[in-house]
């Protein structure tokens, strides 16, 4: 039983995949559509080899959903989003563009402009989990400025001082708490 394949690679990486390798029964069977999104989970009963057809596939519903929904939005023509987006939405999706993004580059985009721009009746039913304030980077970028105590990167990220840093200390002293400061 083999599960390798002649062509991997069914699908233009600049559009939205087709088609890919079903390993449902153990076997690759060609199937059409796009792979939903999930991982295998091995028994812990088995021992380190175990074949791919006596792991289990457990699928992320969540990132499946939000899969469909930012599909129809883009069908759709992205309503509700800015005009500047949409003109970064346009240029991205030129098919004349010398450097063309790849599909899930695009995606990756649209999605997270779908969290931030899209009516909430888009997102119904949708609740993204925590994490420990990542999210809110994500969905809300104009919260992500700089506050005392953090420092930015020379890309433009921002991250939250050591405990230890000078700086921190320093702030520690002047009576600036994690909540009115941005000190963590």
């Amino acid at each position: 039983m083999s599960l390798l394949v002649d062509n991997p690679s069914l699908n233009s990486p600049f559009e939205e995949p087709t088609r890919y390798w079903d390993y449902g029964e153990g076997q690759p069977v060609l199937a059409d559509g796009r792979r939903p999104a999930g991982y295998y989970l091995k028994p812990r009963t088995r021992g380190s080899q175990t074949a791919m057809s006596e792991e289990e596939f457990v699928p992320l519903e969540l990132v499946n959903t939000i899969r469909q929904r930012v599909k129809a939005w883009r069908e759709r023509d992205y309503p509700g989003v800015t005009p500047i987006t949409r003109q970064l939405l346009n240029y991205w999706n030129r098919p004349e563009r010398e450097r063309r993004l790849f599909f899930c580059q695009r995606e990756a985009a649209e999605t997270l402009i779908w969290l931030v721009e899209a009516s909430p009746a888009e997102k119904q039913g949708i609740t993204i989990p925590t994490d420990n304030g990542l999210t809110r980077l994500a969905v809300d970028p104009c919260e992500a400025s700089p506050a005392p105590g953090d420092v930015t990167d020379r890309w433009g990220g921002v991250r939250p001082l050591p405990s230890r840093h000078p700086l921190r200390q320093r702030a520690k002293r002047q009576g600036r708490s994690a909540e009115g400061g941005g000190l963590q």
